[in-house]
């Protein structure tokens, strides 16, 4: 039996080397990514396989990896540490070819829609010690992926974590993941605190993430299982009543953002429909919403990124499909 999430200390570097790449950051325009000029590191590789003598070295070349207020004994004992070892070993399945393919597959789907800008032109692979509320971070000059958050929804290291979160967990996801820390950065979080305004928000990011991968069904894109889908199309037009009903449009009711936008098992109506729904099941029907108006409209995504939430909503003449 093994849990890797004993063990988080690895994981505080997504935190802490956030700041650090900002440094780096260019803001010129960026061009359509050549796949020639795209460097692909694994560090997880760099770090347990360099000779116990190198490791300075390889501190010295990547030294966001190595943050000051640990002792450099801390790195020299994670190399030993037989749970990071055992974490490593399991990444090694994922092949170099396979993980580039994914990378590929968002960074050309974002060059070619988001043109003026700057997409990163380095991806680095490392392990976190399973830190799936932090899968990939990313800046204009590069990705960093927790790449042991991938190794497959079945695999034995993810037994401990709830079945809503490890449908996310495998490579074919990696994109989506991408394109939405992409999506993050793109769409401007409104100042209004309604609930509509929420489900436009995140509908927008969903739409992002959607034109970056139009080959990807919108389970894979808003991380769902397809049945989780076929409820959520199902029952679409009662999810909608409930929020008109209740008078949710208007709230702003902080509570709302739990039970209806964040990671959960199921949304919580608070009726007996909520061990059958799934979670965050508002991002799923603001990108319904934003569908509904770029249909209406026509609009680039760029446009929809720029349109005000409720001029958005209103234009969308969003009618929810009965199931």
């Amino acid at each position: 039996h093994m849990s890797v999430l004993k063990n988080r200390m690895f994981s505080l570097l997504l935190f802490l080397i956030t700041g650090l790449m900002f440094f780096g950051c260019s803001h010129k325009k960026a061009s359509k990514i050549s796949m020639n000029s795209f460097e692909f590191i694994r560090f997880e590789q760099i770090f347990f396989e360099t000779d116990p003598d190198s490791l300075q070295r390889v501190e010295k070349e990547f030294p966001f990896f190595f943050p000051k207020n640990y002792p450099f004994s801390a790195w020299v004992n994670r190399r030993t540490d037989s749970l990071q070892l055992a974490l490593y070993q399991e990444t090694k399945a994922l092949l170099d070819k396979d993980v580039k393919k994914q990378i590929h597959i968002f960074l050309d789907g974002a060059s070619q829609y988001f043109q003026d800008f700057p997409l990163p032109k380095k991806a680095i692979t490392i392990t976190s010690d399973v830190d799936f509320n932090n899968k990939v971070i990313f800046t204009d000059s590069l990705l960093l992926i927790g790449i042991d958050n991938f190794l497959g929804t079945n695999h034995f290291i993810y037994e401990d974590i709830p079945l809503y979160l490890k449908t996310q967990m495998n490579l074919e996801q990696l994109p989506s993941e991408l394109a939405g820390s992409f999506a993050k950065r793109m769409v401007m979080a409104p100042e209004d605190r309604s609930f509509l305004a929420q489900l436009v928000f995140h509908g927008k990011k969903q739409f992002v993430k959607q034109t970056i991968l139009p080959e990807f069904s919108e389970d894979i894109i808003v991380g769902y299982t397809t049945d989780q889908i076929d409820w959520a199309y199902a029952n679409e037009k009662e999810i909608w009543n409930y929020f008109v009903s209740k008078e949710l449009l208007y709230s702003t009711d902080s509570s709302l953002q739990t039970r209806f936008f964040l990671q959960a098992p199921f949304s919580k109506f608070f009726l007996n429909i909520d061990q059958e729904s799934p979670g965050r099941i508002g991002q799923w029907l603001g990108l319904q919403i934003v569908k509904s108006y770029q249909k209406q409209t026509g609009a680039s995504v760029i446009d929809i990124l720029d349109t005000p939430y409720k001029e958005l909503f209103k234009k969308s003449k969003y009618k929810p499909r009965r199931g």
